[in-house]
């Protein structure tokens, strides 16, 4: 906690310097856990090779389709959504929950509060230092699908191209700040980890991950363009397709941003809240 007040009243004294001083411990911290990632990145593979759920999905998914189409996808469309959902989840994914829940639990993140970056930084840090090592990773298995299905490959349009960065960083960001909302309730509860599974069976069906959001009712279409996981994957997944109109793609960065400035209020609350009831226990 005293940590946390210094920089606060660092940052009002004297604004600019503290973000510019913010700015260069990210880029050590950033340095650092890319340099972690390097020495994991056996260990990384097996994660990424675990996570190929979605070419599961494309086998079941186009020898349903066969030569016909199914909601408006082809055999060809299933390969391209389901090999472009692999990658573009190693890039709007973050996996620190297990280390925000066991920092908590078992009293470490103490040592990390008397440290000169915060340590919701170190954890941003960790999120992003990997995203290099995992696209490289899934690249082959993009290049091997355009091989054995050419006519796969997506044809976005100029407006999707200029989008999809942005929308990609907006689905990690919110992503993200998700995950340290869902880690940051270990200050109360010890079943964190549950939560965690349980959020992901609703993330796998209503972000697009498993199976294409075109393909739900449309009913529940509507409702899956408002909740919070479609900013997640699918809008960016379908900007890689190009199967967006301007319209579309306009109501899905808004999408993010709003979800963005939730996601990150809450995690705010809870942060702040949380390290109150962490103080008071003395850890």
């Amino acid at each position: 906690m005293v940590a946390e007040q210094v920089a606060a009243e660092a940052a009002r004294l004297n604004p600019d310097a503290w973000k510019t001083m913010l700015l260069r411990k990210f880029n050590v911290l950033l340095r650092t856990a890319w340099i972690d990632a390097l020495a994991y990145r056996g260990q990384l593979l097996i994660w990424v090779i675990t996570g190929a759920l979605p070419l599961v999905m494309l086998l079941v998914w186009r020898t349903i389709a066969g030569d016909g189409v199914i909601g408006g996808f082809s055999g060809d469309d299933f390969v391209a959504y389901f090999v472009g959902a692999l990658m573009i989840r190693q890039l709007t994914s973050a996996w620190i929950i297990w280390d925000l829940e066991q920092d908590i639990r078992l009293g470490e993140l103490s040592a990390q509060l008397l440290r000169p970056a915060p340590p919701l930084l170190r954890y941003l840090a960790w999120a992003l230092a990997d995203k290099p090592l995992r696209l490289l990773m899934v690249l082959p298995i993009g290049m091997f699908a355009a091989l054995l299905a050419p006519n796969a490959l997506p044809q976005p349009d100029a407006l999707s191209l200029l989008a999809l960065p942005p929308a990609i960083g907006l689905a990690f960001l919110v992503y993200f700040c998700n995950q340290v909302c869902i880690g940051l309730l270990a200050f109360w509860w010890t079943q964190v980890l549950a939560v965690q599974d349980l959020w992901f069976g609703f993330y796998s069906l209503a972000s697009g991950y498993l199976v294409p959001i075109d393909l739900f009712p449309p009913q529940a279409i509507t409702l899956l363009n408002i909740l919070p996981f479609r900013a997640m994957l699918g809008f960016p997944l379908d900007l890689l397709l190009g199967r967006l109109t301007p319209a579309q793609i306009g109501f899905g960065l808004l999408h993010q941003l709003c979800w963005l400035a939730i996601f990150f209020g809450i995690m705010q609350i809870l942060w702040r809240r949380g390290l109150r009831r962490y103080g008071a226990f003395g850890a």
